[in-house]
C-alpha cells in the first residue's frame, strides 16, 4: 500500500494529534501539544499542512509557512506516526514540502527547528545548523536552528 499527501482538512486533528502524542516526549516536549492543537485549530489556506495517509491511516503529517518578506520558507510541525519511523515516509514528507517550497518563486531559504534527535536527517537533506540551544524545548530536549539554500 503506498503513500498519499492530501491537504489537511479539521477532520484530520485528532489523527494528526495521535501522531503527536505516538511521538512524545523522546521528539515533542508533552507541553507543546497545547502549541500544536493550536495550530491544527488555526490553519487556513494560506499555510499549506499535508496529511500523510497509508490507506485511511494518517501516518504523518507536516507544514510549510511562507515569509516572503523574508524570502523564506518554514518547515513547521513535521512528524511521522512513530510505529511508521525508518520506512521512508519522513523523506517523504520532507521531500514534498521541500518540493512545495521550491516552487515559491520569492523562496531563497528554507528553515527549519528541529531536536538533537533528528537533525542528522535534516542534514543528510542538506540543511546546516545556525544555531543551537541545549534544552531549547525542554530538559534534555536541545533545540537546533537550520537553514538549506535553495537559490
Amino acid at each position: 500500500m503506498s503513500v498519499r499527501s492530501l491537504p489537511y482538512a479539521i477532520e484530520d486533528r485528532p489523527a494528526c494529534l495521535a501522531v503527536f502524542d505516538s511521538n512524545t516526549p523522546h521528539f515533542f516536549a508533552p507541553e507543546e501539544r497545547p502549541q500544536y492543537s493550536e495550530f491544527l485549530q488555526s490553519l487556513v489556506l494560506k499555510r499549506p499542512y499535508l496529511v500523510l495517509r497509508q490507506g485511511d491511516e494518517v501516518v504523518g503529517c507536516g507544514g510549510l509557512k511562507v515569509i516572503a518578506q523574508e524570502n523564506t520558507a518554514f518547515l513547521s510541525w513535521g512528524m511521522v506516526a512513530r510505529h511508521y519511523h525508518g520506512k521512508g515516509i519522513g523523506r517523504f514528507l520532507a521531500e514534498a514540502r521541500l518540493d512545495l517550497a521550491r516552487s515559491i518563486r520569492e523562496v531563497e531559504t528554507i528553515t527549519l527547528n528541529t531536536s538533537q534527535h533528528t537533525r542528522g536527517f535534516y542534514e543528510k537533506l542538506g540543511f546546516t545548523t545556525t544555531k543551537v540551544t541545549p534544552n531549547g524545548y525542554a530538559p534534555g530536549l536541545d533545540r537546533w536552528d537550520m537553514i538549506l539554500q535553495v537559490k
